[in-house]
């Protein structure tokens, strides 16, 4: 599928063009400069055509880290491209680093398109003819959020999208996501396992800002990585921007089907690790426990192990809990293998016989009853669905089941059934 990548300064309104052709906000859009770090990529329609457009990080001429690896990942989406948008501001007008940028597009002998946004007017429009002199054949006066010139721009794109649809079924994809407090190293961790610097990796915390999707393909199975901001307590969160990332993780924790929570090993497990947790449980995702930096931790990995064990007493008995390093690769095999095997077993129905065998011994071992002394009959069950996997059970007296025995019903069904890696949903019903 043909990539279309968008290229220019920090807020010159790539990322709300981006949303526009998505069709929802999936790049977040400030008016602070150089809030997209990370490249996006999302599968658009134009004009009929499919096509992979990728919003990338503003250029700037600061020389410090961060600055750096978003010129790095500029520098690999462009490599990948088969058409570059690269979009000024009409309202700033031409600045140095656009002609800086533009003899840069050139050197790469892609093709480019000259998009001059925020032309919001007639007047406007006017006054940005002075874009001409940067020596583009193919020049644009749009304004993405008043979506003027959007039609002949998507004309424009749509030549050099190929005519065939190659469809990529990403929902038959398991979803990962990466959480976590900030600077545990979920970036690095995902970059280790894909064997290149595709999300930006710095020692400054709340680097990622957006949730990054990547699509990848490892030992044959194919996988969607979502790289997500790091979850702070709430009284840190100071603005605006970084409430957006935390909703923006939040929902990438919705959509996953499996979550890998990252915590470092050398800090131990804080209030803020349990909290973020409890957003997976809450949400019925199967998760699993990354201690990370292992590589550094100095204790007995052994106490280290029934540490976390204790203190994530309400994760799923069987949820893995690995000590991993992102720096070195230890256990990344495991990790994948893990990752793989709780996506297959969340998505796992068992036969209603092999329910109702299950309910048997569990009632047998420990039968309910109602505050009267009565027995409480439970006639049968059925699983009616995955991810997560769901269960209805028939009783006289439903209602009367008390919290403990549906806890008790609960784990050991989990058990009898081979789901206790991951969460399960029992819901009581009174047998008409």
């Amino acid at each position: 599928m043909r990539k279309v990548v968008i290229v220019g300064r920090p807020n010159v309104g790539k990322s709300t063009f981006f949303n526009k052709l998505v069709g929802y906000r999936k790049a977040i859009v400030s008016p602070d400069k150089g809030v997209t770090r990370d490249r996006i990529e999302s599968i658009v329609d134009i004009l009929g055509k499919k096509a992979i457009l990728v919003d990338t990080g503003g250029i700037v001429e600061s020389e410090g880290s961060i600055e750096s690896q978003i010129r790095e990942q500029v520098n690999y989406a462009i490599n990948e491209a088969d058409l570059i948008l690269f979009f000024v501001d009409a309202l700033e007008g031409l600045h140095p680093l656009d002609k800086t940028i533009a003899d840069w597009l050139r050197r790469t002998e892609k093709n480019v398109i000259l998009v001059v946004n925020k032309c919001d007017n007639e007047t406007i429009k006017m006054s940005a003819q002075e874009f001409y002199t940067l020596g583009f054949g193919h020049v644009f006066f749009i304004s993405s959020a008043h979506k003027i010139g959007l039609g002949d721009l998507l004309e424009e794109i749509s030549k050099y999208v190929d005519e065939e649809l190659v469809q990529i079924d990403l929902e038959a994809m398991p979803k990962i996501a990466f959480i976590g407090k900030p600077n545990v190293g979920k970036s690095s961790l995902i970059n280790k396992i894909l064997g290149s610097n595709r999300v930006i990796v710095s020692d400054i915390p709340g680097t990622t800002r957006d949730a990054v999707d990547i699509v990848a393909e490892i030992g044959g199975e194919k996988y969607v990585f979502i790289d997500t901001a790091g979850l702070r307590r709430k009284s840190r969160v100071s603005t605006k921007l970084e409430a957006y990332s935390i909703t923006r993780t939040v929902e990438s924790i919705e959509r996953a089907d499996v979550v890998v929570l990252l915590v470092d090993s050398t800090q131990g497990i804080t209030e803020q690790d349990k909290k973020i947790a409890g957003v997976v449980v809450k949400r019925k995702k199967p998760i699993i426990i990354a201690l990370n930096k292992i590589d550094i931790f100095e204790g007995s990995v052994k106490e280290l192990l029934e540490n976390v064990k204790s203190e994530f007493y309400f994760i799923p008995e069987g949820a893995p809990i690995i000590p991993i390093s992102a720096v070195t690769g230890k256990n990344i095999g495991r990790l994948l293998s893990e990752i793989r095997g709780v996506y297959t077993i969340s998505g796992t129905r068992r036969k209603t016989s092999e329910v109702n065998k299950a309910i048997e011994a569990i009632v047998a071992k420990y039968h309910p009853y109602v505050k009267s002394g009565k027995p409480i009959k439970v006639y049968y069950g059925t699983q009616v669905g995955v991810r997560p996997p769901s269960f209805v059970v028939f009783a006289n007296f439903p209602e009367e089941v008390s919290s403990d025995y549906k806890r008790y019903f609960e784990k050991n069904i989990a058990k009898e059934l081979g789901f206790e890696k991951v969460p399960i949903e029992v819901v009581w019903r009174k047998r008409e």
